[in-house]
């Protein structure tokens, strides 16, 4: 027999990240569910291609100009994806999101994404990235294949490594269902069972915090909004999250559902 559908009743408590943080250490649960991240602009796929293909012409013509914009773009792909790592995991949401490459680095490390030899390997190639660009050399064509290839290896391990595409959504377990009709992508509230822990990065206001239920229908939401949020409060709530709700997600549903499901539940612009 079907399970009825339900209005949730939220009641919303502002709290601080650190009582976030309190209240996360008080809890744990099984099971994460994730939301698919779209890769920003080009991707770096589209981007390390066309490197690629800059060597590869470079190979055939011997001009400068194709070994310029093969390091160009090998870069650019790199870059590319450290930007879907930041907006994977909600950097860019806080209210002081990396912006320097040291930074962006620094947040990548304490995720676990990369560790301090590649972040030295990798300074050294964007070097030369920055001879190229700043004071206007034209690297060789040993040069630009070494950076190209580098490059390329490090993106490729980093992605098996850390998946950019699977970003963080619900900790925990509802009662839900969803799926598509004749109208487009639909989702139902079935009821409250266990403690949440949301990290909404739905408009209009992003957040991170707790559903503690009261019963089958009504919960208490205690939510800091992302944007009086520090990305060092981030880090240790994603990694608290994981540590107490099994590790990981289990499983990734794209961003329109998963929005459509956080309206349902009434988690969406609370």
């Amino acid at each position: 027999m079907p399970s009825e559908r339900l209005t949730p009743v939220v009641e919303i408590e502002r709290a601080t990240p650190a009582d976030i943080l309190d209240g996360l250490e008080t809890l744990e649960g099984r099971y994460g569910e994730g939301v698919l991240v779209n890769p920003p602009g080009e991707g770096p796929d589209r981007l390390l291609n066309w490197a690629l293909q800059e060597v590869a012409d470079a190979r055939r013509t011997e001009t400068a100009l194709h070994c310029v914009n093969a390091v160009l773009h090998a870069r650019r792909s790199l870059a590319c994806l450290v930007d879907w790592y930041l907006q994977r995991d909600l950097a860019t949401l806080c209210k002081d999101p990396p912006a320097t490459p040291k930074q962006q680095v620094k947040f990548l490390i304490a995720l676990g994404v990369i560790d301090e030899l590649t972040s030295r390997v990798l300074e050294r190639a964007i070097q030369k990235r920055n001879g190229v660009e700043h004071r206007f050399q034209s690297p060789t064509l040993d040069v630009a294949e070494d950076v190209v290839e580098l490059l390329r290896r490090t993106i490729a391990d980093l992605r098996k490594l850390s998946d950019p595409q699977h970003g963080p959504w619900v900790f925990g377990i509802f009662l839900c269902s969803r799926g598509f009709g004749p109208n487009g992508r639909y989702a139902e509230f079935h009821g409250w069972s266990d403690p949440l822990v949301v990290f909404s990065r739905f408009a209009p206001r992003p957040w991170v915090g707790i559903v503690l239920p009261r019963n089958k229908t009504s919960a208490v939401i205690r939510r800091a909004l992302l944007n009086e949020t520090t990305t060092e409060e981030l880090l240790q709530l994603l990694s608290l999250a994981q540590q107490k709700f099994g590790g990981g997600l289990l499983s990734c549903s794209d961003a329109q559902s998963c929005e459509t499901l956080a309206s349902e539940a009434h988690l969406l612009g609370v």
